[in-house]
């Protein structure tokens, strides 16, 4: 979607996201990172003290679902969360949207677009069937939402989840501006589903890159600890934003691990008019020539690697293909030295510009919360099948064993617990 139509439900949308109300959803990331310690250190305690495999990823998606249903939807939609997850087996949701999608971007070059929507709302095929059970679900789901939340204003009950936000932005919007009940809930389908995958699958790989460099491990549990300490100093329990804040080394390892491993590895756009591009630099085409633009016709079609520019060498250093966090602190990422795009730290990972994701500040601090919960709690260590995990691309960059591709998505790590100097 482009052109005013993006503009006018980009504009209902972007006040559940600011930087105000991103901060607010902070106690509720925390309990969802509590929540899934806790099931952590009980599989811990019931296995073999000195640590336990677990498939990382399945849990953190729980813990990430747990959090978009409580901070997109309520505080006490977390039972929600957990229903819809039992819902979907995690280890084909992905394989089950990549097909569908795939259908979908392939058929559309020779098939018109309603026959198109008539096969992926009624043809046949357990990929399918599931996609729709899927969206179904979180329609009727969404819809009561709705519902619920428009009755809750109307009567100045309103909470200050991101959904209530999106409604009562909705209400107050002149009738042009309006989203009409359909975009409605087509973006609250869209948040709830898209948004947990994605923050779960950065996580999963950030704790496989800690596994790799427990020296890296080491010293992000360190700052944590100094935190908590902080925090225990003035008389406090709770992690408020200025303690995140107050971590460079956490903040570091969050922005290379989403620059190493970005969840959506590219970005499909399409050129609405005729355009130029100028080349950073002068590029040797097959022909011989040597060209410094490259002209772009309406109508094309644009595939840009998120994957390729997090790692070109020319930005970000001649180790830009490896996991680094130091980057972040010695000056090798100044915004002098980059171009100054992307919504975050000029990532591309959550896209750029008026396309950009308008919840990486939610996601950002998401993965804030838990990743300083789980360090701070936990140790990880490497498996042999670990070893094996190449990136597989899907809709998102998933973690798969070589060799077992047929096992679906799996991240297997060693956790422990770590040693204890005060908890938060």
């Amino acid at each position: 979607m482009a052109g005013e139509d993006h503009a006018r439900q980009r504009s209902i949308m972007l006040p559940g996201f600011g930087s105000k109300e991103c901060k607010a959803f902070l106690p509720i990331f925390k309990d969802c990172a509590d929540s899934l310690s806790m099931k952590w250190m009980d599989t811990i305690e019931s296995g073999n003290s000195q640590g336990v495999v677990i498939n990382i990823r399945d849990w953190l998606l729980r813990g990430a679902f747990d959090a978009i249903g409580r901070g997109m939807a309520s505080p006490t939609y977390y039972i929600f969360a957990k229903d819809l997850f039992n819902f979907i087996p995690v280890t084909t949701f992905s394989v089950c949207l990549q097909q569908v999608q795939l259908f979908m971007q392939a058929a559309s070059k020779h098939i018109p677009a309603g026959i198109i929507q008539w096969l992926t709302d009624n043809g046949p095929g357990a990929r399918l069937a599931r996609a729709r059970d899927v969206t179904n679900t979180v329609t009727n789901f969404a819809k009561e939402l709705v519902q619920e939340k428009a009755v809750a204003l109307l009567e100045g009950k309103g909470n200050t989840d991101a959904f209530t936000l999106l409604i009562k932005a909705n209400m107050d919007a002149n009738a042009k501006k309006r989203l009409s009940d359909e975009e409605l809930l087509a973006q609250m389908r869209t948040l709830l589903v898209a948004g947990y995958e994605t923050t779960a699958n950065a996580l999963s790989w950030i704790l496989l890159e800690l596994a790799r460099n427990p020296k890296v491990q080491s010293r992000l549990r360190d700052e944590i600890r100094k935190t908590e300490a902080t925090i225990r100093a003035r008389g406090e329990q709770q992690l408020i934003m200025s303690d995140l804040e107050a971590m460079p080394y956490l903040s570091a390892v969050i922005k290379e691990g989403l620059r190493f491993h970005p969840p959506s590895p590219l970005s499909l756009r399409m050129a609405g008019h005729d355009d130029v591009l100028p080349l950073s630099k002068p590029l040797l085409t097959e022909s011989g020539d040597m060209i410094n633009e490259i002209l772009v016709p309406k109508g094309t079609e644009i595939v840009i690697s998120i994957c390729a520019y997090n790692r070109d060498r020319d930005l970000w250093g001649e180790d830009a293909h490896e996991f680094n966090p130091d980057r972040w602190l010695d000056g090798t990422t100044d915004d002098k030295k980059l171009p100054g795009i992307g919504m975050y730290s000029n990532l591309l990972t959550f896209y750029s510009g008026t396309q950009g994701c308008i919840g990486w500040r939610f996601a950002v601090i998401e993965m804030q919360a838990l990743l300083s919960t789980l360090v701070g709690k936990f140790e990880f260590a490497m498996t042999d099948k670990a070893k094996r995990i190449i990136r597989q691309p899907m809709i998102v960059m998933a973690p798969m064993i070589e060799g077992e591709l047929d096992h679906g998505v799996q991240m297997p790590l060693v956790v422990s617990l770590a040693s204890k100097d005060g908890e938060i």
